[in-house]
Parts: structure tokens; C-alpha cells; sequence
């Protein structure tokens, strides 16, 4: 029996650079850090919509109630999507998840998954790219954090 090669319409994966990516996604202070920060200092009750006093106003171009609320709002579904993807991770992904998060050491994460050095380095990059492929279908918030292979024609 030959075996068939299948053909699927979807860009290759790059296996390191998608690790690389969710790395810097989960610990780069302008990415997820800040995500949660928006979310555990935003208090929704002090967020409530404005209310009109019948008197004509300026367009403000400051940070209205309104923009603080869909900012809260925005990076909640994304600090939701990341516990969502925690959750319905692999316990390679959990393990990894918590020492990229700070919640244990790399040395802790070894030892519970019985590994040396360079094989949970290895372990973690799969853990990523499998971080990857659950996050981005949480919800529409949700970035696709997948680096694509470009194939050049020619």
C-alpha cells in the first residue's frame, strides 16, 4: 500500500519562531503582563457608562468611561482566553505555563516532568506551540500567536 501524501490548504508552522512568539506573548510587558493588569486593577462597578445632565459638552479626546470599559473589556477576553487554554491544556502545557508565569522554577517543572535540560527545553517548545493552537480558537479576542513558514514560488 503507497502511501498517500495528504494536501491541506493551511500555512506550515514554525515550530521554534511559534515558541519563540508565545514566549514573548506571556512574558513581554506590552503583551499579556499588561493584559492582566488591565483586568485586575479595572474595577467594572467605578466603570459605569456616563450620564447625560441635559447639557451640551466638548468631544473630549481624553480616556472616556466608555474607552476604560472596552479596554477592561478587550483584555478580559484575553486574560479569559489564556486561563481557558490553561485549562484545556495538557499537563506538559500546565507545567510549562507555570514556570513561564512564575508560579515555580524551571528546576521545579523538571523535576516533575522527570527530564533533564535540553529535553525540557524541548518539552516546553512543544508545550508552546500547543498553547498556541488552543489559544487562538478561546474566543474573537484571542491573537493567533502561530509564525507561518512563507514559501517562495519560484
Amino acid at each position: 500500500m503507497a502511501s498517500e501524501q495528504i494536501k491541506l490548504d493551511m500555512p506550515l508552522v514554525d515550530y521554534d519562531k511559534t515558541a519563540s512568539n508565545v514566549m514573548a506573548f506571556l512574558t513581554n510587558e506590552n503583551y499579556y503582563p499588561r493584559l492582566r493588569r488591565i483586568c485586575n486593577q479595572a474595577n467594572p462597578e467605578h466603570l459605569q457608562s456616563p450620564r447625560s445632565n441635559g447639557m451640551p459638552g466638548s468631544a473630549g479626546y481624553g480616556n472616556t468611561k466608555e474607552q476604560r470599559m472596552l479596554k477592561y473589556l478587550y483584555a478580559k477576553t484575553i486574560v479569559d482566553g489564556v486561563q481557558q487554554t490553561y485549562d484545556k491544556g495538557s499537563n506538559l502545557l500546565k507545567i510549562v505555563l507555570d514556570t513561564v508565569l512564575g508560579q515555580h522554577s524551571a528546576s521545579s517543572a523538571k523535576e516533575k516532568l522527570y527530564v533533564e535540560n535540553t529535553r525540557y527545553y524541548e518539552l516546553r517548545k512543544k508545550a508552546l506551540n500547543e498553547f498556541a493552537d488552543i489559544l487562538e480558537v478561546q474566543n474573537i479576542n484571542c491573537p493567533d500567536l502561530h509564525i507561518y513558514i512563507v514559501k517562495k514560488d519560484g
